[in-house]
């Protein structure tokens, strides 16, 4: 497993659910369409209040096997028309 620290820009959705609804990880779909599951921290947790918008995140990367993973450091949310 090797990790390196990197931005990626995309969007954030809900990855996991518990059985009320509530969600549990979030991920972050980027535009050529690659996943990466949010690791759990204080910072990535305030992402579920940004559902469905644009974000770029920098954090460490690491990938396993087809999975890609970012353990988040900061992250900035992009309004409407705003370039990300």
């Amino acid at each position: 497993m090797e990790t390196q620290l990197t931005s990626i820009k995309g969007i954030i959705i809900p990855a996991s659910w518990d059985t009320n609804g509530t969600i549990l990880s979030t991920a972050i779909v980027t535009f050529n369409e690659d996943i990466f599951a949010v690791t759990d921290s204080d910072c990535s947790r305030s992402l579920t209040h940004h559902l469905r918008e644009t974000v770029t995140v920098t954090g460490w990367v690491s990938v396993h096997g087809s999975s890609k993973h970012i353990d988040v450091q900061g992250f900035q949310i992009h309004g409407p028309g705003e370039a990300a």
